[in-house]
């Protein structure tokens, strides 16, 4: 499968986990991720009014650039500008990464992500999620964070050959009112 093909199926899954529908998770998955910490990035002046989704995709870019991250990935930008569940991607704006020579993703990057996130106002609920392959290699890292009205999933994964760092941002009015209005079926 290509790297757009996994990046499909791992917003599904991110949408299912977000949405509540999705199940505990594998055996080897353990929640031992460090507790959330006060931030060591500096905290951003808040601005008032709602998050827009032009806002939400300036602040991804941003706080990636910030931490050294790869820019969103040209492949995934494309699908993302027209991809649609139900109508759920009216709401959503999400960034994908991959390994570069120039930004090479590891765990310790989804750490600083983490503290950047909250720097800038995020809040994170609950430890991060970390999956541990056979090896004892970190091969999966799952984060969710809350700000004013938008719910934000952050996902690191290892594959075989490539390392991808993944963000998507949920408009929480936006999926209620769809919801509510039946334009999107409820997976699960």
């Amino acid at each position: 499968m290509n790297r757009v093909g996994w990046t499909v199926a791992g917003l599904a899954a991110v949408m299912l986990g977000v949405t509540g529908c999705g199940s505990g998770g594998a055996a080897q998955e353990k929640d031992t991720a460090p507790a959330p910490t006060a931030s060591s990035a500096t905290a951003r002046p808040e601005d008032s009014g709602a998050i827009t989704k032009t806002k939400m995709r300036m602040e991804l870019d941003s706080v990636t650039a910030d931490v050294g991250a790869p820019p969103n990935d040209p492949d995934w930008a494309r699908l993302d500008a027209k991809f649609q569940i139900g109508n759920l991607g009216d709401c959503t704006v999400s960034y994908k990464g991959f390994d570069t020579a120039a930004a090479t993703l590891d765990v310790s990057r989804t750490d600083a992500l983490a503290d950047a996130l909250t720097g800038r106002g995020w809040t994170e609920p609950h430890k991060r999620k970390v999956r541990t392959a056979a090896d004892g290699t970190v091969d999966r890292v799952e984060g969710v964070f809350r700000k004013r009205g938008w719910t934000m999933v952050m996902e690191y994964r290892l594959f075989t050959d490539k390392r991808s760092l993944g963000l998507t941002a949920f408009d929480e009015a936006c999926v209620k009112k769809i919801r509510a209005a039946g334009g999107a079926a409820s997976p699960g």
